[in-house]
């Protein structure tokens, strides 16, 4: 699926452009090169570690309080002792950037489709290994709680 790549910036501004456009409640995506992703979201592409980039915005991106599940992941393999590095830290920066300790939710495949058109904006890094999405739910003011972890019809039977 291709992306809606947004257009060539000093890295810096082209973070804070990407970052802007997220409100309480949207998704924003950390994805390996070849990970799935909807058509037409706004993706920046940055050469430099996972870990790097993370550390940089989780600390400048409030993560919600409302969504019960604000970190999630998806990886065709799971048990990739390199995925499950990656996956601790994530952990360890999102519990950091929110001064609350956060726990990586994993999403199977039928969930990342029923919740890929909720995704907002990604933000795609180099990575030789399996396949990789990381999503954080945006926070910084009321929102209504949004889980992409939890089926739309379970969603229903509590409203």
């Amino acid at each position: 699926m291709p992306d809606t790549v947004l257009p060539a910036a000093p890295p810096e501004s082209a973070v804070i452009a990407l970052l802007d456009r997220l409100r309480p409640g949207d998704w924003l995506a950390f994805a390996s090169g070849d990970a799935p992703l909807g058509n037409g979201i706004p993706t920046l592409r940055v050469d430099a570690p996972l870990e790097r980039v993370a550390g940089d915005v989780l600390r400048l991106l409030p993560i919600s309080r409302h969504t019960l599940h604000p970190l999630l992941v998806w990886t065709t393999a799971d048990t990739d002792p390199g995925i499950v590095d990656l996956t601790y830290a994530m952990q360890g920066l999102a519990s950091d950037g929110s001064g609350r300790r956060m726990t990586a939710t994993a999403i199977d495949d039928a969930l990342l489709q029923h919740g890929a058109d909720t995704i907002d904006a990604a933000i795609r890094v180099p990575w030789p290994g399996v396949p990789f999405l990381y999503i954080v739910c945006v926070g910084g003011g009321v929102h209504l709680p949004t889980d992409l972890a939890t089926p739309q019809r379970a969603l229903a039977e509590v409203c």
